[in-house]
């Protein structure tokens, strides 16, 4: 398996991006989607036999906030570790950016995959996740 940071292929996302159930969510356009990633402070690409089977992105302004996005693994790859190295990926280049907030913008439901992460709960009634940084 193979842990990139580069921005796949549009041929190679929009498969993985139905796939894993997003299209419902969004109802973006190949060419949508491209553009939106495109615009990513950070991704992971991950790769099995050339076939892209998770990816994961942040967006920030570089100094003070991120916020995790699209964080997808294909349905036969799920519980493999994989989600979870993606996010870890995704903080370190954060961290080596300096950046002082990681949001994470996540289902509800899913706050005990992201709490072994390091992510806290936000208040109910408050969307996502914060990454607090110690010290």
């Amino acid at each position: 398996m193979e842990y990139k940071d580069k921005i796949p292929f549009k041929t190679d996302f929009y498969p993985l991006y139905t796939q894993s159930g997003w299209i419902e969510r969004l109802n973006l356009s190949p060419d949508e989607l491209n553009k939106a990633i495109q615009n990513s402070f950070a991704v992971i690409s991950v790769y099995q036999n050339e076939q892209l089977i998770g990816f994961g992105r942040a967006v920030s302004d570089g100094v003070a906030y991120a916020t995790i996005y699209d964080v997808m693994v294909l349905p036969n790859w799920q519980g493999q570790g994989i989600g979870s190295k993606i996010i870890r990926l995704l903080v370190e280049k954060c961290d080596r950016h300096d950046i002082r907030r990681i949001h994470l913008f996540a289902a509800r439901g899913s706050e005990s995959f992201y709490k072994h992460l390091g992510f806290i709960a936000r208040p109910y009634d408050s969307p996502g996740m914060v990454y607090e940084k110690v010290g």
